[in-house]
């Protein structure tokens, strides 16, 4: 019996195998090749309304907090979220940029294609998702809603993304040493750092200069790989989450000081504690990442949950895992969260609401998680 018939396709199954599964041919960094892939056009937010469309609820605390890059898949669909805080959201905007000009936006000339290409997704995007809201033109995208009207070969991108959006933006470009630089982008409403203080720096370097927790142990290699890997057909999210002695989504003044005279470090000016648990307010972040295709440039979405923190203990299960949550911090993460300003108002108003909500049943064994949203009841 001859085996070459049984053989022959076998070895051709095989070699289809191993060419699909192959590892990706290493590039050399700083150098992108053009990719052909096209961002799906999303259908329409369901029912989206500038003036009843509610926030997100995103409760993006675990039990057990954990120093780590935390991305999850992103749907495309999910890339820009916008809601009835959104007049809000410019109107803080607007009166910054007034205030403050180019000290919270900028181009560095290496990034201006990856921006140009990032205003005509954003014109394919946000009219197909948001269409009572945005109306694409020849020039470049209209505001329907007070008519603001954007000819993006006359305007900064930046300007105009900034304007457009709630979130925050960053543009990462990649240098021939593999290193992610910041070189361009709208950081409006940070609330704890400057644009000016981190413009044209690396991602290294920024993190190390800000002290972010465990950066050189457990994120500095992981980001390192995850944005040299990063395809535009693989988007992603991430959250975070800490607290606020103020109400000025901005700046955090209480905790900051002046954020004109400040150095950019956190939480070493300003009143030495909290007073008052009215005073606190939870800030969360939902951070996106997607790499463009034709440029290769990185774009980090950045937009703010900022709500007082009595109102989200409200919500079943919230202070228990909030408060562990907390109580899992790290010395680094402590420091980094100034946890020592307002941990003698936060923790005991947790307890207490904690406690108050286990009396009506609400406890661990009865928590379903549904991260990065609240947890449910379950089923008993």
């Amino acid at each position: 019996m001859c085996y070459y018939y049984y053989i022959i396709p076998l070895l051709l199954v095989l070699i289809t195998i191993s060419f699909y599964f192959r590892t990706p041919k290493t590039r050399k960094p700083g150098v992108w090749i053009p990719s052909n892939y096209k961002w799906p056009i999303p259908e329409p937010y369901p029912d989206w309304n500038i003036h009843k469309t509610n926030p997100i609820p995103y409760r993006a605390f675990k039990h057990k907090y954990n120093v780590t890059m935390g991305v999850q898949s992103m749907d495309p669909q999910d890339w820009i979220q916008l809601d009835n805080e959104w007049v809000k959201f410019h109107d803080l905007k607007q009166k910054r940029v007034e205030e403050k000009g180019k000290d919270l936006y900028d181009i560095s000339p290496i990034a201006l294609d990856g921006c140009i290409e990032l205003l005509k997704e954003l014109q394919i995007y946000l009219p197909n998702r948001y269409p009572s809201l945005f109306q694409a033109t020849s020039k470049g995208l209209k505001n329907l809603f007070n008519n603001e009207d954007y000819d993006f070969k006359i305007h900064d991108p930046m300007f105009i993304i900034g304007n457009l959006l709630q979130d925050d933006i960053a543009i990462l470009t990649e240098d021939s040493n593999g290193n992610y630089n910041f070189t361009a982008g709208s950081i409006l409403l940070a609330g704890s750092w400057r644009f000016k203080d981190k413009f044209n720096k690396s991602i290294s370097s920024i993190h190390s200069d800000s002290k972010v927790p465990k950066y050189h142990s457990n994120l500095q290699n992981s980001m390192n790989k995850f944005f040299y890997r990063l395809k535009p057909e693989s988007p992603m999210v991430r959250y975070n989450y800490g607290f606020q002695m103020d109400d000025n989504l901005p700046w955090a003044y209480s905790s900051l000081g002046d954020e004109d005279s400040n150095s950019g470090w956190r939480f070493q000016t300003g009143e030495a504690k909290a007073l008052s648990i009215d005073d606190i307010y939870y800030r969360s972040e939902r951070q996106s990442l997607r790499r463009l295709p034709k440029s290769g440039v990185i774009v980090f979405t950045i937009r703010a949950y900022f709500l007082p923190l009595v109102e989200i203990c409200k919500e079943p299960f919230v202070p228990q895992r909030l408060l562990n949550g907390v109580l899992n911090w790290d010395e680094e993460s402590k420091e980094y969260k100034g946890f020592e300003k307002y941990k003698d108002i936060v923790i005991p108003y947790l307890a207490k609401q904690a406690e108050l909500q286990k009396n009506q049943g609400f406890t661990m064994e009865n928590e379903q998680l549904n991260y990065p949203l609240n947890s449910k009841l379950k089923n008993i």
